[in-house]
């Protein structure tokens, strides 16, 4: 036993609770327990696979334990029977079934034939069993697949061979969490990785051992296989695809923005303004796009080009495009997001939305903003001189003269706070103009984020004095419509009216109607 340099000093006054220690005392009364699988039997749905967030006084951090049926030793015999059986006996693949329950009673059929043709008998909880390990193994992603059914998980990842796979929680006080599933050997983890390639339908191996690809559900997964460029082996992290997604109403709820800055936006998108969502990873730049994009107004003509399908609009008159690579290694078929964007503007579209701005696509995008068509994007980048760095080096090389056909930039931010991960509208810059002599893009920044306050602080803004000129308002006529918007906002959080289609319906029913709302002191 290794003795300590130092002992420690009594300071002699008492401890100051402070936010973070409140924080880790919520924590330490953490104990929840909620269903993750469910199986349809007979007409019910039956949990079978339960989560446990508790906090773990040995490791003094959360834990989160998926809790599965535990099988005898003859079980788990006649688990491996069926399982072996069933591969010969099944003749279709389950990624092409879309719906889990019809995959579901297409294995139960197959697995009750199974256990007639073996002649064993088994209680109705022992096939529950049986069911539920079939079901995780054949539909599913295996040990993971209880945790792909939690929707307030954002990511999953494994760091390597017995290292316990991790999970970021939706819960800002949650963070990262330990699970209690772990990959024992490399050729588990390595097999696991390649069924997550096939499931995406991506070749993987030692010779191409990059995996960036979505899942069937449109989660996004990022891969590593090997021990060559990995030292602690074959690697994964997952981005789970939100079934439902998040509304302007939610990010008010977390925080992230309030009623007058999304206002503000919604003004500016309805006028045809451009816009950019920056952040360093994480800060929530895709899903502040999506917020954004219902507000849009119901009829335009969107066109959005992504890498990997991620955004969600209400809009009947959208065109969802993603770029595809190519087969083989001459990437032969493949078809790029610079691709799709000279074809979209070819289709003369209202709004062009950019999932995420990486290279030559650029210059398409801001050319069609130069020629009226307003577009919407992301950018990694932290700062607006990040930023202008980015556009204007390689691979995009924009010439810096090009970006005062921008707007608006919206930076995001996510940070610790009080023990509490939060993320927020770090501040919002508005693009003046350009400077020819200085070769300078002349700002405005009409919101910043109080950090120490956590309240977001209006400042002046060029871009509501350019838009009361073009639309013939006087400026205080343009502060009562952005306040009619802020107060409508507020009335959809008052009512907790939250979900994707309650608010993108009120959205298309205040562009339609807005006296309607209006009658009713609503806005």
């Amino acid at each position: 036993r290794i003795k300590p340099q130092y002992k420690a000093v009594e300071l002699g006054v008492e401890a100051i609770e402070t936010p973070k220690l409140r924080v880790i005392k919520e924590l330490q009364r953490t104990n929840e327990q909620f269903p993750l699988v469910e199986l349809p039997i007979r007409k019910r749905r039956i949990p079978v696979a339960m989560g446990h967030i508790y906090w773990d006084p040995r490791r003094r951090s959360l834990k989160y334990d998926v809790i599965e049926p535990v099988l005898s030793k003859q079980e788990k015999e006649i688990l491996e029977e069926i399982k072996k059986m069933l591969k010969e006996k099944v003749d279709i693949p389950f990624d092409r079934i879309r719906n889990k329950n019809k995959a579901f009673a297409y294995l139960t059929k197959k697995v009750n034939e199974i256990i007639k043709l073996i002649k064993v008998k088994l209680s109705p909880t022992q096939k529950l069993k049986i069911y539920y390990y079939i079901y995780r193994d054949f539909v599913g992603l295996g040990p993971i697949e209880p945790l792909m059914n939690d929707v307030n998980i954002e990511d999953i990842s494994c760091d390597g061979v017995n290292i316990p796979v991790f999970v970021y929680h939706r819960n800002p006080l949650y963070g990262q969490i330990e699970t209690n599933i772990v990959f024992r050997s490399r050729e588990e983890l390595d097999n696991f990785v390649l069924r997550l390639a096939q499931k995406a339908g991506k070749a993987l191996s030692v010779s191409q051992p990059l995996l960036d690809a979505a899942l069937p559900d449109g989660s996004r997964i990022q891969a590593t296989y090997g021990t060559d460029i990995a030292r602690h082996g074959s690697n994964f992290t997952i981005r789970k695809f939100t079934t439902k997604p998040i509304t302007p109403i939610h990010i008010m709820y977390f925080g992230t923005a309030d009623a007058k800055i999304l206002a503000y936006l919604w003004l500016a998108i309805e006028n045809g303004s451009s816009i950019l969502v920056a952040g360093t990873t994480a800060t929530g730049k895709t899903t502040m796009l999506n917020v954004l994009s219902m507000f849009i107004p119901p009829n335009s003509k969107i066109i959005s080009i992504e890498d990997t399908a991620e955004l969600r609009l209400p809009h009947v008159n959208w065109i969802p495009e993603v770029a595809r690579p190519g087969f083989g290694k001459s990437a032969q078929g493949e078809v790029s997001m610079f691709d799709l964007l000279k074809a979209a503007m070819r289709q003369r579209p209202d709004y062009l939305i950019v999932g995420e701005i990486r290279g030559k696509e650029a210059y398409v995008m801001f050319q069609g903003i130069a020629t009226g068509h307003p577009a919407m994007g992301t950018l990694h980048a932290d700062n607006f001189a990040a930023l202008v760095n980015r556009l204007t080096s390689p691979p995009i090389e924009l010439a810096k003269a090009m970006l005062e056909n921008l707007d608006i930039v919206v930076f995001l931010t996510r940070v610790k706070r009080a023990g509490k991960t939060i993320r927020r509208i770090r501040e919002i810059i508005e693009i003046v103009a350009y400077d020819y002599k200085t070769d300078n893009i002349i700002t405005n920044t009409s919101y910043v984020w109080d950090a120490k306050n956590d309240r977001f602080i209006a400042q002046k803004s060029v871009m509501l004095d350019k838009l009361a000129k073009s639309m013939g308002y006087n400026i205080e006529e343009l502060r009562h419509d952005l306040m009619n918007r802020a107060n409508f906002l507020n009335w959809m959080a008052t009512h907790k009216i939250v979900e994707f289609d309650q608010v993108a319906y009120n959205i298309q029913s205040f562009y339609t109607n807005p006296y309607f709302y209006m009658k009713r002191g609503v806005a």
